[in-house]
């Protein structure tokens, strides 16, 4: 196994746990915000405008750049 492959493992498992924090967020009475709140809440401020650009920034150097 080389390390690209756990490197790509290692992506699948934090999808994998977004996933499932979302799905338990959409259960009723759940204390877990969703995906959308945390973001709209990220949002706004000026350094968590620019956090999320640089994130959106860094996944897209290391998974579309080749």
């Amino acid at each position: 196994m080389s390390s690209h492959d756990v490197a790509l493992a290692v992506y699948v498992l934090f999808v994998l746990g977004g996933l499932l924090l979302q799905l338990l967020s959409s259960r009723d009475g759940s204390r877990i915000p969703s995906l959308g709140s945390v973001i709209t809440r990220v949002m706004r401020t000026r350094s968590g405008r620019v956090g999320i650009v640089a994130g959106w920034a860094w996944l897209g150097l290391h998974f579309f750049a080749r």
